[in-house]
């Protein structure tokens, strides 16, 4: 994705720390396992995963065998994931943020992050994660885009939603054009960088099923609704059951779009 303009808010995240560790999917262990073998990394390789929040792309990750450096600025999140790492000598959780990290050049085989990429400096980042890199390393990128999987659902919390909560707002009908168009700009940002091959990228996609209150918190865990007080929190709160309620659905199937983005070290630059 395109680096987010609005680096500003990169820790409402933590302010909702239990919801994040709730609501937010693990990365899908096939897809974690697919990006693996395509980047030819082997077991008990070295991994810096960047804004690892509280292990939805690291336990898939360790999962698959590597040997992984969770990187997560959030002190909450921090250790929500220290706790759910406990006692496994293959991962090592760090905090701070990735545009301060240091680390020897050629650290890992790879470096990788799930929804996080975009609140780091374009600037910084390419460069960076070159440095961190191992000569044929690998960076690899993923992000998720969830939406009602019913349109017309979809579109009855939009109506809901549009005055007091646009964020929360996904048009089916621009829904995938629009991360397409963001995937775009990223691959180009990377490509500038000078330091990756050509990118290779995909898009997947997964099905969840959640509960209207884990749909809520599912909301709740992205940036800006993380930052709502309690007030808002409770209207959002009441806007989605209602209208959960109103269409009779008494769980959420949510179209779970997925993309990831790989690209390997120059050999010269």
């Amino acid at each position: 994705m395109k680096a987010n303009t609005r680096r500003d808010n990169k820790l409402a995240f933590d302010r909702v720390a239990d919801v994040y560790d709730t609501a937010r999917p693990l990365i899908p262990q096939h897809l974690v396992d697919s990006l693996a073998r395509a980047t030819g990394l082997a077991p008990g390789e070295r991994v810096l995963d960047v804004g690892a929040g509280t292990g939805q792309l690291t336990l898939p990750l360790r999962a698959a065998g590597l040997t992984v450096t969770a990187l997560e600025p959030g002190a909450r999140l921090r250790a929500l994931l220290a706790a759910h790492t406990a006692g496994d000598p293959g991962i090592t959780v760090q905090g701070g943020f990735f545009e301060e990290y240091t680390a020897p050049h050629g650290s890992f085989a790879a470096v990788m992050s799930a929804n996080a990429w975009q609140w780091i400096d374009p600037a910084v980042s390419y460069t960076k994660a070159a440095d961190l890199l191992i000569a044929d390393g690998h960076l690899a990128l993923i992000w998720n885009f969830p939406i009602a999987a019913d349109p017309a659902l979809q579109q009855k919390l939009n109506q809901a939603l549009e005055q007091r909560h646009p964020d929360a707002v996904r048009d089916p009908a621009t829904h995938r054009s629009g991360i397409e168009a963001r995937a775009r700009q990223g691959r180009a940002e990377l490509t500038t960088s000078g330091r990756f091959d050509t990118p290779r990228w995909q898009f997947t996609h997964d099905t969840l099923h959640l509960t209207p209150h884990a749909y809520y918190e599912l909301l709740l865990s992205y940036a800006n609704a993380a930052t709502l007080d309690e007030s808002a929190r409770t209207d959002l709160r009441t806007q989605v059951t209602s209208v959960l309620a109103e269409h009779g659905a008494e769980t959420v199937e949510i179209d779970n779009l997925l993309y990831t983005c790989t690209a390997q070290l120059k050999e010269h630059w």
